[in-house]
């Protein structure tokens, strides 16, 4: 009699999970899941669907077909600046062959917005702390002088011990400030850079720059910004030293996997530009020191020039090892 009682409960309980939520028809689901699943490539942290359904109240997916495109819809509704209701709308044109998709259109209070602001409105789903967001202006952002280089990346491989902070200044500016250090000639310099930022329009001014607490002028702040965007450091930092070595750069790779890392560069007597590494790690239960030079060309790509373990000359296949024990 126990047995009967254990099972009919048993598919009671299934049948109560089967049916606690609506079904959808098979293409519908298909291709909701896609855009829901999906990330933006600004955004890829965090699921579509997941940060939607987290910052919009009564959030509403639903597909249809419009003439050859397959079309996912969302509606949702939120708090506007001014503190009103808001529903926004958006649709999404989806691939289904490669699953990939666009957001092709999107109103709010059903009226069409404008593209540039698309950014701005997704960060806010997406990074909802205004902190994150400002100092995301100034990190995500770049120099006119210097258009294919994100700061952050590049002024993060430059310097060490890095921060990024935000705070509002006396007549209510957002700043953000960036401090790092770094070690010309052997010396240590401790650069400390304050940016005022508009966060509607997600533009940022330099306010300050100071190095050891001395304030420095235009001519030094060109100067200095050309060293780091232009530093054959940060170009080895930020790169992959080979095709499947792609899941971090070689500077987060060597930084996260070698105690004390250590980089620096020079011109040697010879005019070579050398990038070189050090640090140490453990090699079967003893510790071991690690030197490396990478030489730089003029067109952007390097080499490995030399390495060593323990003063002892390593071969370019030993290195290819070292990488498989850092990156698998």
């Amino acid at each position: 009699m126990k047995k009967v009682v254990i099972s009919i409960l048993f598919v009671s309980l299934i049948f109560v999970a089967s049916f606690s939520q609506r079904l959808l028809p098979k293409d519908t689901a298909k291709f909701i899941d896609i855009v829901t699943g999906g990330t933006f490539n600004s955004f890829p942290d965090r699921f579509i669907g997941e940060a939607f359904e987290e910052y919009f109240e009564s959030p509403r997916w639903r597909y249809y077909k419009d003439i050859e495109e397959d079309v996912v819809e969302f509606t949702g509704t939120f708090t506007d600046e001014g503190g009103q209701p808001a529903t926004v709308t958006m649709r999404f044109t989806v691939k289904e062959v490669d699953e990939t998709f666009v957001l092709a259109f999107w109103a709010i209070n059903g009226e069409p917005q404008d593209n540039n602001l698309q950014y701005a409105f997704l960060e806010k789903i997406f990074i909802p702390d205004e902190k994150e967001r400002v100092i995301s202006v100034v990190k995500e952002g770049y120099f006119y002088d210097f258009p294919d280089k994100i700061i952050g990346e590049y002024f993060d491989n430059f310097f060490d011990d890095t921060s990024w902070d935000f705070f509002l200044s006396g007549d209510g500016l957002n700043v953000v400030e960036f401090i790092g250090h770094h070690y010309p000639e052997g010396n240590l310099e401790e650069v400390v850079m304050q940016f005022t930022v508009d966060l509607n329009e997600r533009t940022f001014d330099i306010a300050y720059v100071g190095v050891n607490d001395e304030t420095k002028d235009d001519a030094y702040i060109d100067t200095m910004l050309g060293n780091i965007l232009g530093s054959p450091l940060t170009l080895v930092k930020g790169s992959y030293f080979d095709i499947y070595y792609n899941t971090m750069t070689l500077g987060e790779a060597f930084d996260w996997f070698f105690a004390d890392p250590y980089w620096s560069y020079f011109v040697s007597t010879e005019d070579l530009v050398i990038v070189e590494f050090s640090g140490s790690f453990d090699l079967g239960g003893v510790p071991a020191q690690v030197y490396m030079q990478f030489e730089v060309y003029e067109d952007g790509y390097y080499d490995l020039y030399y390495w060593e373990i323990d003063e002892s000359y390593e071969s370019l296949n030993a290195f290819y090892l070292l990488l498989e024990t850092i990156y698998y």
